[in-house]
């Protein structure tokens, strides 16, 4: 793919940078230890039919791909297309299959990707589109956009909006399958990994994160089901929610004194609960580390999990952003 000439400026400015930042900090540490499941996660795509934001896409898969240790998974956690239309997942398809960026893919289902429809709750094309490229893309048969799969022997329980609107509607019969996939793998100590595009109503700054006023508290959030998503996720010990939707930064101490309005933060933990939100890969953030480009990678061991932030068109570690999460036996 030939990649735009604007599009090197930047990555090459963001380079800079940030390797600047760790040259300061010290840099990024090597492992003490191989991993037992190494994965990288990015949200909000928002791929339309432009060729720079395939360009942009296509700078970390590249990197993701050159990655010094092997990625066992790549993760897009919603909001993989601007609009659900299928111009749009065909060109995340053909993108992503120039690369080789991980062992598996897992697609997860964001509010954009519903908007398939220019009807009103008409949900069924957007679902059917998912579950098509999602198979194009990862090879994986699904029946519905809600799913569970395992790498390494780790669980990944990917839940799906069931509807078409901002915030997320989940059936019953997802919420049950939700309780009953954790109930399963919450058994051996080992971390469970649950992909929602929406975080928790309240967390990560809500309900100022959209506004200098106080709003709805489902604004920005699940919504109406939220606490229900919330009690089944707290049953069980070392579940780890990875949700993007906010377009927010990643959080330091520094960016916590310089907000004292919104108090995002992208890591929060509550017990052996912790909630992860990705920043937007395709925008600038609104608040946080602003570079756009932003993603995770994921290092689990046996005692604990490794968050570290990474701009993967820049190819470079963020090495103020990194978080160490203690599993619990």
């Amino acid at each position: 793919m030939k990649i735009t000439l604007f599009k090197k400026f930047i990555a090459l400015m963001v380079g800079i940078i940030t390797l600047g930042i760790n040259f300061f900090m010290g840099g990024y540490k090597p492992k003490e230890a191989e991993p037992l499941l190494t994965f990288a996660a990015i949200s909000d795509v928002h791929i339309t039919v432009d060729p720079a934001r395939a360009d942009m896409l296509a700078l970390g898969l590249a990197d993701m791909e050159d990655a010094s240790h092997r990625l066992n998974a790549l993760l897009f956690c919603g909001d993989n297309t601007d609009h659900g239309y299928r111009d749009q997942y065909n060109l995340l398809a053909q993108t992503v299959a120039k690369y080789d960026p991980a062992d598996e893919i897992i697609l997860a289902e964001g509010n954009h990707d519903t908007w398939t429809s220019s009807k009103d709750n008409d949900y069924d094309p957007a679902k059917a589109l998912f579950i098509e490229y999602s198979k194009r893309i990862s090879g994986r048969e699904l029946t519905e956009a809600y799913f569970t799969t395992e790498i390494n022997g780790y669980k990944f329980i990917v839940m799906a909006s069931e509807y078409d609107h901002t915030d997320a509607y989940f059936s019953d019969a997802q919420l049950s399958w939700l309780d009953a996939e954790l109930s399963a793998a919450a058994t051996d100590g080992k971390p469970v990994f649950v992909i929602s595009h929406w975080p928790l109503n309240g967390t990560h700054g809500l309900t100022k994160v959209w506004t200098l006023e106080e709003t709805d508290p489902d604004t920005g959030g699940m919504g109406d089901q939220s606490d229900a998503v919330e009690a089944i996720l707290k049953k069980y010990d070392n579940v780890f929610l990875i949700s993007g939707h906010l377009h927010n930064g990643f959080s330091t101490a520094l960016t916590q004194k310089l907000d004292p309005i919104f108090k995002y933060t992208d890591i929060e933990t509550e017990g052996s609960f912790h909630s992860v939100n990705l920043p937007s890969y395709m925008y600038p953030a609104t608040r946080g580390s602003n570079f756009n480009a932003q993603g995770c990678v994921f290092e689990v061991y046996a005692d604990k999990v490794i968050v570290r932030g990474r701009n993967f068109a820049a190819g470079a570690w963020l090495p103020t952003h990194t978080a160490t999460l203690a599993l619990v036996k």
